[in-house]
């Protein structure tokens, strides 16, 4: 039922609300899942911090004491240039680093023979630049060309050999430790994305529950709605932390052993996604009945059957659990069968749940308000089809054991 498809693409909060968001996201994340838990989760954001570290380390080390670098800590600056989010990117942004590096040092050595160093050189050089940048497909932060040519012209034409001993060396290392030093694998990170974002999805249906099962007005449907929004807007962000997590694995040796806990990860997203518009929909809903849009009854109409409540109670546990299947990789397959148990218990709740609400909603004989009840209950079943691991359309969304 939502029609605002308009605001699908705008950004979810100014940044300082995203920060705090996402610091509120992660202590519930950490207080949910136990401290043990959490530490494994993040495990490989630690790992792959200590390694940038020292790969950083390593190049200031060889630039300063092995090739006597002037300015040896333009070599570490070179390696956090390179070090991208998967190994893949990173031999793509080490070429385009280097590559960078020598289009400046030879256009700011042939402009400043040409014309000198002076402001028209400045221009020329800040201009073709960045014209070159765009002719190379650069990608729109990289303005290394420009950089570089505006310090061969600060500092000289030799200090361009410099520079460019600078970006070789953080290059180099910058893409070895990816490659071979525990390359990154963003696979568990997009699970954990996703666990997370269903966790909030189930906070939503938990205090839409809790809404309906008490007094609710027009601002708490709003807000309800305002919430759904933004997480279809962060579902589309972590669809992309799946494709990511599929290029991470790209120039792995044995890519076949992670094909499977890809296709996990994918077919998630995409069931959250789904998921995730029902709910939006069932929210949409109630502004509208709240409301009194479209000849709805409005507030006369807000008194809804106990069951709707129930309902969204119900599938408040089934998002959870889905999010919990998700990182169970690690958990041992105890908390992952207990977690396909609370699921399918779940949805055998809500099936009930809706059975008594059909009937409470066929008393109704407002025609705008019955057909509004046809829509909530159609949205609560399609979001426990979504989540049905036996007779759903995501089966590979869900871990072996689920069948075991």
């Amino acid at each position: 039922m939502e029609t605002e498809s308009g605001r699908r693409h705008e950004r979810y909060g100014a940044p300082l609300q995203r920060i705090v968001s996402g610091g509120k996201a992660a202590l519930g994340r950490a207080r949910g899942l136990g401290l043990g838990r959490w530490l494994r989760m993040e495990r490989e954001s630690f790992v792959q911090t200590l390694k940038v570290t020292g790969a950083c380390v390593l190049a200031w080390w060889l630039a300063a004491h092995v090739l006597k670098v002037g300015l040896p800590v333009l070599a570490p600056i070179g390696v956090l240039l390179t070090v991208s989010a998967t190994a893949y990117s990173t031999v793509v942004r080490g070429l385009q680093q280097v590559g960078a590096v020598i289009v400046g040092v030879s256009a700011a050595t042939g402009v400043i023979w040409l014309l000198g160093a002076n402001e028209l050189t400045l221009a020329v050089l800040i201009s073709s630049g960045l014209v070159l940048a765009r002719l190379l497909n650069l990608p729109a932060q990289n303005v290394q060309i420009p950089i570089t040519a505006l310090l061969v012209l600060a500092l000289g034409s030799t200090y361009g050999f410099a520079r460019l001993a600078d970006v070789l060396i953080g290059a180099f290392i910058g893409v070895a430790a990816n490659l071979l030093v525990l390359p990154p694998r963003y696979v568990e990170r997009a699970a954990k994305e996703l666990c997370g974002l269903s966790g909030e999805l189930a906070d939503l249906a938990a205090d839409m529950s809790r809404g309906l099962g008490g007094e609710w007005d027009r601002d708490m449907a709003d807000e309800w709605l305002e919430r759904a929004r933004t997480l279809s807007q962060r579902l589309e962000e972590a669809k992309e932390a799946a494709d990511q997590a599929a290029e991470s694995v790209r120039l792995t040796l044995r890519r076949s052993r992670y094909d499977t806990r890809l296709r996990q990860v994918a077919e998630a997203a995409t069931c959250l996604d789904h998921a995730c518009n029902q709910l939006r929909g069932i929210a949409r809903g109630l502004v509208d009945l709240i409301a009194g849009a479209r000849g709805l009854p409005g507030a006369r109409g807000a008194d809804l059957p106990d069951p709707l409540a129930q309902e969204l109670e119900s599938l408040s546990r089934v998002f959870g659990a889905f999010g919990m299947l998700q990182i169970s990789r690690g958990s041992g397959k105890g908390s992952c069968r207990r977690d396909v148990k609370e699921l399918r218990a779940a949805l055998g709740e809500g099936r009930r749940r809706q059975e008594v609400l059909a009937e409470e909603f066929e008393r109704t004989r407002h025609r705008e308000l019955r057909t509004l009840q046809g829509a909530l209950l159609d949205d609560c079943a399609r979001i426990r089809y979504e989540f049905d691991p036996d007779n759903g359309p995501h089966r590979a969304a869900f871990p072996d054991v689920a069948y075991e």
